[in-house]
């Protein structure tokens, strides 16, 4: 719990430019180490540039690494490639994984659908509208509430809609491939503006802990993505790396945010993409950080409560 205390406490003077500028030089700093990371580490990115998967990049410049990209080998016709714009990230528990991608085009929704079928995805969490400012940033993969629709071979029925909260969308989805009927939670966060930053912490870090409770303990990757899947997929993946490295007691004297967005880097190009993400991640950390200290504070003072009854 010191470690808590101590990052609350400096996260208490985020006003303080001396604050800021420190978290702003770490972000140069995380920018600089990346280089060096994928120099180290050899990491390529030749899958994604190969002629015939160019156009499945919904951005030319963020291209999965080959060495942790999403491998797609169920086929579902002969014209099918083993190639989508995903990466898988590790989480901070051996169980824990995601796949952080971005969203799909119109001419990969199948392969989108052959991910999530082939990895058994049970949760989905979407960070974008289908539309921002004018411009399309995710191909629709759903239905509309009570319709069912096909991508290729994949029968996908929307048999609950509803909104939690102003900000958040929640939708239970059916698929239907062959013989076989999965269920699949989607939560779709629509208060986020890219490459900016939600207005609040509260928000994002509660539509986190209901994905957590449908998730449970399955061992099945996490799917996040928002349009490039990797800014806001790397800040959602970042706060739920922390979440569990705090339930596990893992938060250690050497905790370091910088170290942990580094290591997203490795898996996924760009994960945390802007300065202002990486502020938001502090600021989500300190709200998870200070909960657990009043929670901590008050199972204290109810054991002493008891004790003395």
């Amino acid at each position: 719990m010191e470690h808590l205390s101590r990052f609350v406490g400096q996260m208490s003077l985020a006003d303080d430019s001396r604050t800021q500028g420190n978290i702003s030089s770490e972000y140069i700093n995380i920018r600089a180490q990346t280089s060096i990371v994928k120099k180290d580490f050899g990491l390529t990115t030749i899958a994604g540039a190969l002629m015939e998967n160019v156009k499945k990049n919904r951005y030319r410049d963020i291209l999965p690494y080959d060495q942790t990209r999403v491998p797609l080998t169920l086929l579902t016709n002969e014209n099918d490639f083993d190639y989508i714009n995903a990466s898988f990230i590790k989480g901070a528990t051996k169980t824990k994984k995601y796949i952080a991608t971005q969203g799909p085009l119109r001419h990969t929704l199948v392969d989108f659908w052959r991910m999530i079928w082939q990895y058994d995805v049970k949760v989905i969490i979407m960070a974008c509208r289908e539309i921002e400012m004018g411009k399309k940033k995710c191909e629709r993969y759903w239905t509309t509430f009570k319709e069912t629709t096909h991508f290729g071979p994949f029968i996908v029925s929307n048999f609950e809609e509803s909104s939690p909260n102003e900000e958040v969308v929640f939708r239970t989805l059916t698929v239907r491939y062959h013989e076989e009927t999965r269920k699949i939670s989607q939560f779709q966060y629509t208060a986020w503006p890219d490459h900016d930053v939600p207005y609040t912490v509260s928000g994002i870090l509660g539509m986190m802990d209901m994905a957590r409770k449908d998730q449970e303990n399955n061992a099945s990757p996490v799917l996040i993505h928002c349009s490039a899947g990797c800014g806001r997929t790397g800040v959602i993946c970042a706060l739920d790396y922390v979440h569990d490295l705090l339930v596990t007691k893992q938060i250690k004297e050497d905790f370091s945010i910088m170290k942990i967005v580094v290591e997203l880097r490795r898996q996924r190009p760009s994960a945390v993409q802007t300065k202002e993400q990486y502020q938001f991640v502090f600021s989500a950390v300190a709200y998870m950080f200070e909960k657990a200290l009043r929670s901590a504070e008050n199972n204290s003072q109810n054991l002493t409560k008891s004790l003395f009854k």
